[in-house]
């Protein structure tokens, strides 16, 4: 069963106790790679570093490049419905859960992969 976790920090906490914390960042580089956006992030990223990267470059394609941001969200396949939930008026409250939804949607990806290529 796929674990649940309460938000970002909670999630890659748990994460990077386990071996598929380095898949995780592979699995978002190569998504925003998949969209054509230049940003990486570090394999040697802590969890709150992590979390605060991605965090600002959501910020940034919002209010910059908001076409590359809804191609990433389509990419990650987070869906329209889940992002249209997060309702705030504040960037940072929204780019906090939004980052939530991206971190949760890889993590997704590279535990099931794990799971099923065992």
């Amino acid at each position: 069963m796929f674990p649940s976790y309460q938000n970002s920090i909670d999630l890659l906490t748990n994460v990077a106790n386990t071996k598929l914390y380095k898949e995780l960042i592979i699995q978002l580089n190569k998504d925003f790679g998949l969209t054509g956006i230049n940003t990486s992030f570090s394999e040697k990223s802590t969890p709150l570093q992590l979390k605060e990267e991605l965090q600002t470059s959501i910020k940034e394609l919002i209010l910059h490049d908001f076409s590359s941001y809804t191609n990433l969200l389509y990419c990650i396949d987070v869906s329209e419905k889940d992002s249209q939930i997060v309702e705030s008026t504040d960037m940072n409250v929204y780019t906090e859960n939004v980052t939530f939804l991206i971190l949760k949607r890889i993590w997704k990806k590279v535990w099931f992969k794990h799971q099923f290529s065992k």
